[in-house]
């Protein structure tokens, strides 16, 4: 099957509802720390297509089975990170959210999106890309590493929910050395 990824639109926000809406309880909990209803939600990537920062992975059906936020917003955590690329103040792209339909792992869908990413990246001048994920999400560790991406460094990050912290790991992808 054929996959397609795109900068989501207005006209995309119910497709998006339903793909939150059958993904995001399927979704391990244990391996992403994502909290339904709380993070990801349906408002958040309703606001990040307003920004056009929200990103859908679609088959050749039109149907959505894959999304993402990509941008240059991150925590203050991300600071404190030993960032091995970008130390200049070059522009990076973060990003937040990666979600392949879990009914179709092992289709290629999210390593169709990390090539997008990677593409997008390049045609805006972007440095480097960054991510983060839970240190026992293996799934999205070997993806990264089977990418090309960096292992950076560990850190406790704030849970979605406020009320502890989560075990983190963070990826870097160099894209242009700086100058």
């Amino acid at each position: 099957m054929l996959f397609r990824v795109r900068r989501a639109n207005l006209n995309d926000i119910s497709n998006v509802k339903l793909f939150y809406k059958e993904a995001l309880p399927l979704i391990n909990s244990e391996q992403t720390s994502w909290i339904p209803d709380i993070y990801p939600n349906v408002v958040d990537a309703l606001e990040a297509i307003l920004h056009e920062e929200f990103f859908i992975c679609i088959d050749n059906q039109e149907k959505v089975v894959g999304s993402m936020i990509l941008n240059q917003q991150s925590d203050d955590e991300y600071k404190t990170v030993p960032w091995v690329y970008g130390t200049n103040k070059a522009n990076h792209l973060i990003v937040h959210t990666l979600i392949s339909h879990p009914k179709r792992l092992k289709n290629g869908i999210a390593s169709k999106m990390i090539s997008f990413i990677k593409q997008w990246a390049i045609e805006n001048n972007m440095a480097s890309i960054k991510l983060d994920t839970l240190a026992n999400n293996v799934p999205a560790r070997k993806l990264y590493e089977k990418n090309g991406f960096s292992y950076i460094g560990r850190r406790y990050l704030s849970s979605f929910d406020n009320k502890g912290t989560d075990d983190c790991v963070f990826y870097q992808f160099q894209l242009y050395k700086e100058k």
